[in-house]
């Protein structure tokens, strides 16, 4: 919560040039102390619409930059800017539980949360639980509503539910040109449309959303760990064989009710460990049970069932008769990073993805996918199982912008397998890391997964193929919406739609059209 309760902090300091970082955070420097740098020169701690309309329009007509920052989470700087005027909206806090809101365009009720930007998951989750609901959030108590939801917005109740722009029912947007509008389904459903996950910041200054709420469930947490047992060529293998066995198996264990992430680690010269967890709402212990171990026997069937090679071991279930139980053990260690230095690069990742292609050449693009830029380096990855039926059965009339890819895969994989040279100015160490990301990771995901993209929100903001990968065929129609909504182009953001029609340098701050 440092970031998010500071105007112009943010959490991933190197997109903002590193500027004022406190002592004992990566990337402080004492010889270059505090500055404003790549911080905004004007913040407007907003708390009306009204207040906005009136900051967007003056700095609209004076060809100021406008960036949005609601806690500063955003891991690719989309909400810092050297000399813009930033739009604060921390501490627009309203929220409400309406369970008989009616649906426009309709004669039909839904249960609601309303709710206004600048609130964190963990104002907006507790509210509803208080209700005996929930809306589908992030993992992280601490992130904020507008960033991730207007990005697509996973987390633990999106492969159930869909992800959180899945079930946005209204917005109210206040544009650059100091319109204060309401976006559904009867009115500016083109604007509606590109918030349903067409990436933030862009099309307006999103106040308040109208959030579709479910009964809270219960919660079993299950899942079991697999490590090499002695330092031997066949134990590593071993490894690798199980990795490769797990991700064949997560779309059907998805399918049957299971959600969660696994997380893995090593490097492709030696073997791998790999801590899988999995959630299951509404679902009894023994049925979320014997799902895990059905995948433990596959996985110890396929690697030859010897132990003395591999460690397969299922860790202890834990049963939440609450949602707000489970929420609270996801959060228990608490957020306080105050500055972030990671690039990550993703893709989406579905059955023609694991278990359409062989084992052979499944394993071969794992094992590059844990390589890390360094060569004595180990890579780690993140794989959330946050797609699947909740984004595939989402109904048309709840679709946005949202990439299409979501529909159809299961897998966000994140691949954290970049070190970093902190040895150069923040300019300097972005564009080295994003040419070892694009020349090592992006070149595998074109040929693992060329038909699917990224999640924007966590992805490479350097990726040559942005347009295709965090977009897809909704881009050109994303264009026309930013430019009938947005047209003195005062919102810009990194890997943004029109982005590519502007120049930034991280040095200066200065941003300048191409010619």
């Amino acid at each position: 919560m440092f970031h998010a309760n500071l105007p112009e902090s943010i959490s991933s300091a190197l997109y903002a040039n590193n500027s004022c970082i406190p002592p004992g955070a990566q990337g402080y420097s004492k010889t270059v102390g505090c500055h404003l740098g790549g911080y905004p020169s004007y913040v407007v701690n907003a708390t009306s619409d009204e207040q906005i309309a009136l900051a967007v329009k003056w700095a609209s007509e004076r060809n100021i930059r406008i960036v949005v920052k609601g806690t500063g989470h955003d891991l690719c700087g989309r909400s810092s800017g050297a000399h813009s005027l930033s739009i604060w909206t921390r501490h627009m806090q309203r929220v409400k539980f309406d369970p008989n809101w009616i649906v426009p365009g309709t004669n039909k009720t839904d249960t609601v949360l309303i709710a206004a930007s600048g609130l964190t998951y963990g104002d907006a989750v507790g509210h509803a639980l208080k209700h005996g609901h929930v809306i589908v959030s992030g993992n992280d108590a601490t992130v904020g509503l507008g960033g991730h939801i207007q990005g697509g917005g996973h987390g633990p109740l999106s492969s159930t539910f869909g992800l959180a722009a899945d079930n946005i029912y209204q917005v109210r947007v206040v544009t650059t040109q100091g319109q204060i509008l309401t976006a559904d389904a009867t009115q500016n459903q083109d604007l509606l449309w590109a918030i349903r996950g067409g990436g933030a910041g862009q099309y307006g200054i999103v106040t308040e959303y109208v959030l579709k709420a479910y009964p809270a469930p219960s919660v079993i947490e299950t899942g079991f760990a697999i490590s090499p047992r002695g330092n031997t060529s066949a134990a590593y293998e071993a490894t690798w064989n199980a990795f490769s066995e797990l991700l064949r198996l997560l779309p059907d264990l998805m399918d049957a009710g299971l959600a969660g992430a696994a997380v893995v680690q090593g490097n492709h010269k030696a073997g791998i460990s790999i801590s899988q967890g999995f959630y299951a709402f509404n679902k009894s212990q023994t049925a979320t049970e014997k799902l895990a171990q059905m995948a433990i026997d596959r996985i110890h069937a396929f690697t030859g069932n010897d132990s003395s090679i591999l460690s397969v071991v299922a860790s202890n279930t834990t049963v939440y008769p609450t949602y707000k139980g489970f929420f609270e053990a996801l959060n228990a260690g608490g957020s306080n990073q105050a500055g972030a230095y990671s690039m990550p690069s993703s893709r989406l990742l579905g059955r023609r993805e694991t278990s359409e292609i062989s084992q052979k050449r499944l394993i071969s693009y794992l094992k590059r996918m844990l390589t890390n830029s360094d060569p004595e380096g180990s890579g780690m990855v993140v794989i959330g199982l946050q797609g699947g039926p909740g984004p595939a059965n989402t109904p048309r009339s709840m679709q946005g912008a949202l990439l299409p890819a979501w529909r159809s895969t299961y897998l966000h994989t994140m691949s954290y397998s970049l070190t970093l040279d902190t040895t150069l100015t923040p300019a300097e160490t972005l564009a080295k890391g994003a040419r070892d990301l694009n020349d090592s990771k992006e070149k595998l995901w074109q040929e693992w997964a060329p038909d699917t993209g990224a999640y924007m929100n966590e992805a490479n903001p350097y990726n040559p193929s942005f347009k295709k990968d965090f977009y897809g065929v909704f881009y050109s129609r994303l264009l026309a919406v930013k430019e009938k909504y947005d047209p003195t182009q005062s919102l810009w953001v990194l890997s943004g739609v029109g982005s590519d029609a502007w120049d930034y340098s991280l040095d200066t701050g200065k941003l300048c059209r191409r010619i």
